[in-house]
């Protein structure tokens, strides 16, 4: 048994939902003004990212603290990061559950999915928000957890858990993990893991065929070799020739991917084969002059006061994503 959710809603219900939305509305300037997200983190594009399967619902109902809610399955956009609603037309219903809260029936508990130690809501948004503008800390939920540890944090972008979640799957099904524990591999913008794990199926079926047997050789032990063989000499000459100090704000898996890129183009084109070595060195012939680096900075500043420059202000490497998804890789080895 639930608190009366038809009566109309009282008028202390109704200002605290006014009072709430206003904190709402400048919470999202100010998000606009700082160049920063002021949004929840949707769980469509996580589980997608992570190609999540197995899930392990909980039968009893659990206490969860508020702040560790991050997102939403499907109503993102209608509250802040800090779940204040943002659209007036959420009043009627807010504003009734904010009655029915101090009810004795109560009201009953959320559900939520739980990935790593974040959660995201998929039903029970209103109840969260009114919770919190009661300065409330916990929460009753049924859980459904989804068993990866990604490691999103509260105060991650879209794009900071997107990565986090490419990651996780990438460790996960290449189980890299085993022979490199504490992987070193960042990048700084969503799609490069995926990458990744197309490189390491594309070199085990080159170890597969030199031994002959398309059995013996696991994923894990291709993923290990690739890391071991082709990942750190690309690295080691990117460190050499210091391109990080000439790409300022990227990783140096960022500038794999591009010099990969780069060496695998060639030799669909030419059949030229590119040592890493020499790609690195045409990363740096694409390098940024300082007056350009310059200029970039200026334009990152106002990036911050229109929530991030376009694609068209990128330089040319960091847009070059080289996607491979129309099967030219694996096509690149059948007709041999």
């Amino acid at each position: 048994m639930t608190g009366d959710l038809r009566s109309a809603p009282s008028f202390a219900a109704k200002n605290l939902f006014h009072r709430a939305h206003g904190r709402a509305q400048f919470g999202d300037f100010l998000a606009r003004l700082g160049g920063r997200s002021n949004d929840l983190l949707p769980f469509d594009a996580l589980a997608s990212a992570l190609q999540v399967y197995q899930q392990i619902p909980r039968r009893m109902p659990e206490v969860i603290p508020l702040d560790k809610i991050v997102g939403s399955v499907g109503r993102y956009k209608d509250f802040t990061r800090d779940f204040l609603p943002r659209n007036l037309g959420l009043a009627p219903r807010w504003a009734r559950i904010e009655d029915a809260l101090d009810s004795p029936e109560g009201l009953p508990p959320i559900d939520v999915y739980k990935i790593g130690e974040v959660y995201f809501v998929a039903d029970g948004n209103h109840r969260v928000s009114v919770a919190r503008a009661n300065g409330f800390r916990d929460i009753e939920a049924y859980v459904t957890e989804i068993p990866v540890d990604q490691g999103i944090e509260p105060g991650d972008t879209v794009d900071e858990a997107i990565i986090k979640a490419e990651r996780a799957r990438f460790i996960t099904e290449t189980g890299i993990g085993d022979c490199y524990p504490h992987l070193d591999i960042y990048f700084t913008r969503p799609g490069g893991f995926p990458q990744l794990l197309e490189h390491v199926q594309l070199h085990r079926r080159l170890m597969q065929r030199e031994h002959g047997d398309e059995s013996t050789v696991s994923l894990t032990e291709a993923a290990c070799d690739w890391y071991e063989d082709v990942y750190l000499p690309i690295i080691e000459s990117i460190r050499e020739r210091q391109l990080l100090r000439q790409f300022p704000g990227r990783t140096a898996a960022d500038l794999y991917v591009w010099i990969w890129g780069y060496i695998f183009q060639t030799y669909l084109e030419s059949g030229e084969k590119i040592t890493p070595e020499e790609g690195a060195q045409m990363l740096e012939l694409r390098a940024e002059s300082p007056f350009q680096q310059a200029v970039a900075a200026v334009m990152g500043l106002r990036a911050e006061f229109s929530r991030g420059r376009s694609s068209e202000d990128m330089p040319d490497w960091v847009t070059q994503t080289f996607e491979w998804n129309d099967g030219t890789l694996s096509g690149m080895f059948d007709n041999g």
